[in-house]
């Protein structure tokens, strides 16, 4: 089943490129790729053609890109996938909290657009039939069915939101119904995101999650050291070492990661 795709963009030529860059792309079948110009007529051009992902210029005149995603909520029952397209990283990060699949920088490179086909197909595919999902995966790209890992995140600090890369993480924990993020530099933030979307969106060959609690950094672990009733305690690097308890319904997880 191919993929039906909707460009917004008030800029033609931009609108060009990346629709060439879309039908250059060989690893996901595209239907149809449909443009639009006009803030004011995106809303009734996506409800016509019901595209499956959508490639929205956040700095459109008269109607911007968020207030498109605001109106087009309460317009549609099923929302198409969002992608914000846009010349500011900053202003992508702050549209990237409005809960859509992801954000591209312009000018926009086809590694990218092949990024976001990727993540997209994967999340899909968690949406359909079981056996209907093992069929389409199965004809797919290997690199295509990867888990649709992040690598970056954005936290908030006063009036002013960081990106961080995910390299750059220690450990993310939950305290008091919120959740904070800790940096290799020590730096403690904390983010409007729950532990599950971490651990769904950090690369799993370096991040796991080792107590209800905790998500650490493999590469962080600085010691293990044993506790009561034959648990561990992960002790993570830093000029003030951190002590994280191992969950005893994730000690097996532990030793996917470190030979005890």
């Amino acid at each position: 089943m191919g993929i039906r795709v909707a460009i917004i963009d008030h800029e033609p030529l931009m609108a060009a490129r990346l629709k060439d860059v879309l039908q250059q792309q060989k690893s996901f079948p595209i239907d149809e790729v449909c443009i639009c110009y006009e803030g004011e007529a995106a809303v009734a051009d996506i409800m016509q053609h019901r595209p499956d992902l959508v490639f929205l210029t956040i700095e459109m005149p008269r109607v911007s890109g968020l207030a498109i995603v605001a109106a087009l909520r309460k317009a549609v029952e099923v929302m198409p996938s969002i992608v914000f397209v846009t010349g500011s990283e900053k202003l992508a990060a702050q549209a990237f909290q409005m809960d859509i699949l992801d954000y591209l920088v312009k000018p926009v490179c086809p590694e990218e657009v092949q990024r976001v086909f990727r993540k997209f197909m994967t999340l899909r595919s968690r949406k359909e039939d079981g056996a209907k999902a093992a069929v389409e995966l199965a004809e797919l790209p290997e690199e295509s069915v990867k888990p649709a890992y992040s690598k970056k995140f954005t936290v908030t600090e006063g009036d002013t939101i960081r990106i961080i890369d995910a390299s750059r993480i220690r450990m993310v924990y939950a305290q008091k119904r919120k959740v904070f993020l800790v940096t290799t530099e020590g730096k403690t933030y904390q983010t409007r995101v729950n532990l599950t979307h971490f651990e769904q969106r950090l690369p799993q060959n370096t991040f796991f999650r080792c107590h209800r609690n905790y998500i650490v950094n493999v590469d962080e672990i600085q010691q293990i050291e044993p506790w009561f009733n034959h648990q561990y305690v992960l002790v993570l690097k830093g000029e003030s070492p951190v002590q994280v308890p191992v969950g005893r319904s994730y000690l097996n997880r532990i030793r996917e990661y470190i030979e005890l």
